[in-house]
């Protein structure tokens, strides 16, 4: 009996542990316009070059940017909106308090410090990823405009390093 309670114990989350979300600093700021920035600059580059695009354009790359498949031009608008969708849902998280108090996010933060540094790297995740689709958007478009050889070999491991390098360092070292 006393094993079993001592077990359910080490798996207890205190419920009772409500963080509250970080004032935001100038480098938050930064971070957010450029991120805002980069969705409006998405949008206003897809617009202004939508009628001149072909109707079947590139909808799919390889790791090594060479187009894998074609789709509708229509298609062009799904990069954006996810995007769009990214930057909807990010402001209500603070809201999503079944999240921020499930038992999977309280094993790993357990101080105010740790939660400020979890949301600061979603905002830069954020800002990386907006900056990412919008490049894959017009390499896209360039390449549907035969003005551009698609997407480098370069992008696939700068993209990925720059949001997996962050996520080390928070995990590791940035407790």
């Amino acid at each position: 009996m006393r094993l079993l309670d001592l077990l359910n114990k080490r798996n207890e989350v205190k419920r009772d542990v409500a963080f509250t979300w970080p004032e935001m600093t100038p480098q938050d700021w930064l971070m957010e316009a450029f991120s805002i920035i980069g969705l409006v600059a998405m949008f206003a580059y897809i617009i202004y070059y939508y009628p001149r695009l072909p109707r079947v354009i590139p909808a799919h790359f390889n790791e090594y940017g060479a187009p894998q498949g074609s789709g509708s031009r229509n298609e062009v608008w799904i990069i954006p909106a996810i995007t769009l969708l990214m930057h909807f849902i990010m402001p209500f998280r603070k809201n999503m308090n079944v999240f921020f108090r499930s038992r999977h996010f309280l094993k790993r933060v357990y101080t105010q410090a740790q939660f400020n540094k979890r949301i600061r790297l979603f905002r830069y995740n954020k800002l990386v990823v907006t900056w990412g689709l919008f490049y894959i958007s017009v390499s896209t478009i360039r390449m549907s405009l035969h003005t551009g050889a698609g997407i480098p070999v370069w992008f696939t491991p700068v993209f990925c390093l720059l949001l997996v390098v962050p996520v080390i360092y928070y995990y590791f070292f940035a407790k």
